[in-house]
């Protein structure tokens, strides 16, 4: 049982070490497992993957009427970049990954080769041109099956790289007429926030007091993907979107071949799992039928489908809707279709409907959700309830795993993050117990994988973003307004449209309410310009909890919450864990920079070796002349200084000779080439307390005031140095703060890195690897 736990935890955190935090979640959270590989398994996937229903009428070949789609270099290295990390490979096993590495700077010339030949490549593939006895492999996949929890199987195929990168750019090419010609009745390809709008408009529908005599139809279409007849999907292609017809008329024409270990599995019909344009052609091939629908409400995300309006419009549509769906080989499945009745009245024609959907649910306003979200406001506490117990069982797993890792795959996946298509989505403020219990869960489980305690205004700050100071493990209750105002402000002319109305923002049910509760909050603050931003709003409540928290400190409290509200002190905090790029911290070495950074307890007070009195605050040691982390700072300070230049092609030295003072210091470093005007750059670096009894006087009212000391102060100790030199002094505070020429230096450093590397990420990885040797050695 041990060695099963240590092997998940370290699949786990090789996931987060690649960046592959969907991986690492789907491990950690997913109850499903391998299928056993024997006859019952596969003939599960054949049944997933049937026969056509009747005789295809395949489209002609396009021949040359067509002109294809085709990408430039620049869109192909975009959309290799849009793989996210530890995406997997198909029957050949190259990964985009590879494809990645393989082109990047580092590759060099070789590298650009292969990557002119990957937009040649991908323009072929759009073209249609490939042969045809090539196709079955180039679009087929590998398969394997997973067990689920209520014994079924759940096939994943995954497809060539090549095929899913060209896939890929031609879904961006018409990505956006297609999602015009779509709305407003489809909102699943496309459409920025169309699940949101969908969820918005079912609830203004259901609240307006003139549809109370309405009824609203959830339906549920049987394995829609895999069993729409593809001549449909070729037709609609080709009449709607003829750039595409050639790629996908090759793709779509004949069966793929999926590979199963050593078994073959065709696929006759539907769109291919994992192909980037399959909620196109899906919701082409069903569009003609969903905009001859007569109901009020008829708001579609891909195979789920609500329509809304008198009862007899909306059985008189299902009528229309149940045999033309069935020509495209789509079926309605009755068990899993639900009818909500909007007054008791309209309950009474439940029975009518049951007659056509045998086993037809009817739904509560507390069990009606759309899309995983409530409709009503009775439904949210439930839903908040289970996201609460979701948590709880996280917490669990999240022992198992690096304090790290545990803690940012925490705040990027499991807290706020969560939750936050519900936050956006429902009125979660007007359940503040629930709002509270999530949040309470969530304190445990930082404490929990932290080993730290907070007291209220630690936790305060700790949930502040990371710009503000705090960890950027956020609470419901402070995120829960700002998200769905945004969400409300960003579809609200969608909404309107669907419903055919002339609405706003406010005119959106518990809109009204909530700008009345921000208000509140927010004395005197106007509405944010970007109104559907969430960040936007976000921004106004944090300023205001940061403030509060500045004018309750004093003292050292305030001097550490100055410095680390700086841009640079949380870099260390948005940097990904890995122990390959040096920047993975030892659950103790978390536990103390968090408590630096939000004021917690570090230790038991104690005399310190070098006879005074170290606090529970642990500051001493930041000063202290005997502590080992002195020594450790500014000689990794200066080593990073020094590979950093040596990596832009500028030659350097630490401690070169010939530049002694009188009393026999030297410099840290000196470049061995000029670095600007014809002068070579000299450096000496320098880590101070911000805290210092010697900086606090100043380090209370300004921010790095302690590193600018400093900084003076080199420049005074090396004042003989200047003429012939540029003298940079390298000054941070233990604390994150640094001081301005600092800022400039490593600015500039940076752009030489990335200018010399090709590597955009360089610069920004400079600054974040000098406040990780600051965090790990501040002890």
């Amino acid at each position: 049982m041990y060695r099963r736990v240590r092997s998940a935890r370290k699949i786990i955190e090789a996931k987060v070490f690649e960046g592959d935090f969907k991986g690492a979640v789907r491990l950690l959270l997913s109850e499903d497992s391998y299928a056993q590989q024997d006859s019952n398994t596969l003939a599960g996937l054949r049944e997933k993957h049937p026969a056509p229903s009747r005789p295809l009428e395949v489209p002609p070949d396009p021949g040359i009427s067509f002109i294809p789609e085709s990408v430039a270099i620049e869109e192909v290295v975009s959309g290799l970049n849009s793989f996210y990390s530890g995406s997997a490979g198909g029957l050949d096993g190259l990964r985009p990954s590879h494809l990645k590495e393989l082109t990047s700077v580092s590759a060099g010339e070789n590298g650009c080769r292969l990557l002119g030949c990957l937009v040649k490549l991908t323009n072929f593939l759009l073209s249609g041109q490939v042969t045809p006895q090539v196709c079955p492999y180039l679009y087929g996949a590998s398969l394997c099956a997973l067990a689920k929890k209520d014994g079924g199987i759940r096939p994943i195929a995954v497809g060539s790289v090549f095929r899913r990168l060209a896939a890929k750019l031609a879904c961006r090419a018409v990505k956006n007429d297609m999602a015009g010609y779509l709305q407003p009745h489809q909102l699943g390809f496309g459409t920025r926030l169309g699940c949101e709008a969908a969820i918005h408009a079912t609830r203004s529908f259901v609240m307006e007091p003139s549809n109370s005599d309405s009824i609203v139809l959830k339906l549920d279409i049987c394995n829609a993907f895999n069993t729409l007849e593809r001549d449909v999907l070729l037709s609609e292609v080709k009449e709607k979107v003829p750039s595409l017809y050639p790629f996908l008329h090759q793709v779509y024409k004949s069966p793929s071949k999926l590979f199963y270990s050593d078994n073959l599995i065709l696929s006759q019909v539907g769109a291919q799992q994992g192909d980037p344009l399959g909620p196109l052609v899906f919701s082409l091939a069903i569009h003609k039928i969903i905009v001859e629908l007569k109901s009020t409400l008829n708001v579609w995300y891909l195979d789920d489908g609500t329509i809304g309006g008198k009862p007899e419009d909306v059985l008189q549509d299902l009528e229309t809707l149940i045999p033309r769906l069935k020509e495209l080989g789509l079926v309605v499945n009755p068990s899993k279709c639900e009818f909500f009745p909007c007054s008791t009245e309209a309950r009474t024609h439940f029975t009518c409907f049951c007659s056509i959907l045998p086993g037809l649910k009817e739904l509560s306003v507390s069990d009606f959700t759309l899309l995983g979200s409530p409709i009503f406001l009775d439904g949210v506490p439930g839903a908040l309830s289970s996201r609460t117990r979701l948590l709880c069982v996280t917490q669990e797993r999240l022992k198992d795993l690096s304090a790290h890792v545990a803690i940012v795959l925490l705040r990027m996946c499991f807290a706020v993050p969560k939750i936050t298509y519900l936050l956006r989505t429902t009125p979660t403020w007007k359940c503040p117990g629930d709002v509270a219990s999530f949040d309470e869960a969530l304190k445990l489980t930082v404490e929990s994988v932290l080993n730290v305690s907070f007291d209220e205004n630690q936790w305060v700050q700790a949930t502040l973003p990371i710009r503000y100071g705090g960890l950027g493990v956020r609470l419901s209750r402070d995120v829960g307004l700002p998200a769905f105002l945004a969400s409300a402000h960003g579809v609200a002319d969608l909404v309107a449209t669907i419903l055919q109305s002339n609405g706003g923002g406010e005119s959106l049910p518990y809109v009204s309410d909530a700008l009345s509760a921000w208000g509140a909050l927010n004395a005197g603050e106007s509405i944010p310009v970007e109104s559907d931003l969430q960040r936007a709003w976000d921004d106004v409540g944090a300023k205001r909890i940061q403030g509060q928290l500045m004018s309750r400190a004093d003292g050292a409290s305030l001097a550490r919450l100055r410095a680390v509200s700086q841009p640079e002190s949380g870099a260390w905090l948005h940097a990904l864990p890995s122990p390959h790029l040096g920047t993975l911290l030892d659950d103790d070495s978390l536990r103390v920079a968090v408590a630096f950074r939000l004021g917690c307890k570090v230790c038991e007070p104690h005399i310190c070796t070098c006879g005074s009195m170290v606090e529970a605050d642990g500051h001493h040691a930041l000063s202290c002349r005997r502590c080992a982390g002195r020594f450790s700072r500014h000689h990794a300070l200066n080593d990073i200084i020094r590979r950093a230049l040596v990596s832009a092609s500028v030659p350097c030295v630490l401690e070169p000779p010939g530049l002694c003072r009188s009393d026999g210091r030297r410099p840290d470093g000196l470049t061995l080439v000029p670095w600007k005007n014809g002068k070579c750059l000299v450096w000496d670096a320098t880590c101070v307390s911000t805290v210092a009894a010697s900086h606090l006087g100043r380090t209370i009212h300004s921010p790095a005031a302690a590193a600018e000391d400093a900084a003076e102060k080199k420049r005074e100790k090396y004042a003989a140095l200047l003429p012939a030199y540029n003298f940079v002094p390298v000054a941070v505070e233990t604390f994150g703060s640094w001081g301005a020429d600092t800022k400039i230096f490593v600015s500039e450093l940076g752009l030489r890195l990335r200018e010399k590397t090709g590597d955009s990420r360089s610069g920004s990885f400079l600054f974040i690897v000098i406040q990780f040797a600051k965090t790990m050695l501040n002890f």
